[in-house]
């Protein structure tokens, strides 16, 4: 992440200075073109008492072309060379001044990851102890009680995600890991465990696809885990019908219902965001997703439109 936004602070201040330097020497030579064409009319019509004034006027002219000629050549090629060191000299400064600048917040950003990942598995003590009282407890028709449950199960599901965000963004070796696999196979695998919860809300899945034994090399920890995120969103937020398209180098969700608004839609990857407020779900499924893919150099993009969302994730 902070790689990208090093990269582009350079390409934005050496696409400035190769604006600037464009602009400055073409003014340069496009006067000293003018400046030499003036001088080469003002030679040009002086006559000298005694000579031939054609036979002279020539003569100058042809001098002229080629000395005003063999300036300007110089002349560019001193402005192109000087141009080059230039942009080698902004691109050094650029890196410099944007790592310098960049340092701070990276400290802060891993030290803040490092403060989640610790309080999360320090977290997850207490949560299970205090689930287990509250099973062995087996105190039942008690609204307090429910209520405490449920508040639990959800600091439950938080605190699992946070801890998958921060794995995500540690990139580890057995995540990162590529392997042969047979990526129908996979894919169709990874939807056995949701098949429950579509017969249950009634929802229809279709999987398209003309792979059949198609063996693919990938990170299948981290496809299998985005896969995951990404079809337990559609479930939840579809109303009849999921659809899958699979092909060697690509997979992409489409599930019907609300669809996401223009404004909301460059936001979803962003850590506790929820379109619906109200849903279950702590906002962080997405951004896990994104952390893996970014990881792998995987695209992962939405689209909203006509009341279907589809997320692709290109590989």
């Amino acid at each position: 992440m902070f790689r990208h936004l090093r990269n582009r602070l350079i390409l934005i201040n050496l696409a400035v200075t190769t604006v600037v330097l464009v602009v400055s020497f073409s003014s340069i030579y496009a006067v000293a073109q003018a400046e030499a064409q003036r001088r080469q009319e003002i030679t040009a019509s002086i006559i000298l008492p005694g000579y031939n004034t054609q036979v002279v006027s020539q003569t100058f002219n042809e001098r002229i072309k080629t000395e005003r000629k063999a300036a300007l050549c110089s002349l560019l090629v001193s402005l192109i060379i000087v141009g080059l060191l230039e942009e080698v000299a902004v691109a050094i400064l650029s890196y410099i001044m944007a790592e310098t600048a960049i340092r701070p917040v990276r400290e802060a950003y891993e030290a803040q990851k490092n403060f989640i990942a610790n309080a999360s598995h320090e977290m997850k003590t207490p949560i299970t102890a205090i689930m287990a009282n509250l099973e062995v407890a087996d105190i039942k028709d008690n609204p307090w009680i429910d209520n405490v449950t449920q508040e639990v199960k959800l600091m439950e599901v938080l605190n699992r995600e946070l801890l998958a965000l921060a794995r995500a963004e540690n990139a580890i070796t057995a995540t990162n890991a590529s392997e042969t696999v047979i990526l129908r196979e996979a894919v169709e695998s990874l939807i056995s465990p949701f098949r429950p919860r579509l017969q249950q809300k009634k929802i229809d899945l279709v999987l398209k696809t003309q792979l059949k034994d198609g063996k693919v090399k990938i990170a299948k920890g981290a496809f299998s885990q985005i896969f995951t995120i990404l079809l337990d969103n559609a479930v939840k937020y579809c109303d009849k019908s999921i659809t899958i398209h699979l092909s060697s180098r690509s997979v992409s969700i489409t599930n019907d219902g609300a669809a996401i608004s223009p404004d909301a839609l460059p936001h979803i990857f962003d850590r506790f965001y929820q379109t619906d407020k109200s849903s279950e779900g702590v906002g962080l499924g997405l951004a896990i997703a994104k952390s893996l893919a970014d990881r792998q150099n995987w695209k992962l993009t939405a689209k909203s439109d006509s009341g279907q969302t589809t997320f692709t994730l290109d590989f």
